[in-house]
């Protein structure tokens, strides 16, 4: 498994909140999408067997999920 660390462009509150976290899971491949107390933080854990990084930036940016930095969120991957 793998986990990257994004922030949501836009936090409309708890409820668009609900909305990304359902899109995301209804990935294959994705496991977890977890908010931290912040609000926009979110962490996304996922099998790269099943959905590799170049996908994964497309699911996340197709739902206003964006990498937390200027570097590639690639590049921020995290193993666990």
């Amino acid at each position: 498994m793998k986990t990257i660390h994004t922030i949501l462009r836009a936090d409309a509150g708890r409820l668009a909140q609900n909305l990304v976290r359902s899109e995301l899971l209804s990935h294959r491949g994705v496991m977890t999408v977890s908010f931290e107390a912040s609000g926009d933080r979110i962490s996304i854990e996922y099998d790269p067997a099943v959905v590799d990084d170049s996908t994964l930036m497309l699911i996340m940016r197709r739902y206003g999920v964006c990498p937390e930095s200027s570097k590639t969120s690639i590049e921020r991957l995290q193993y666990r």
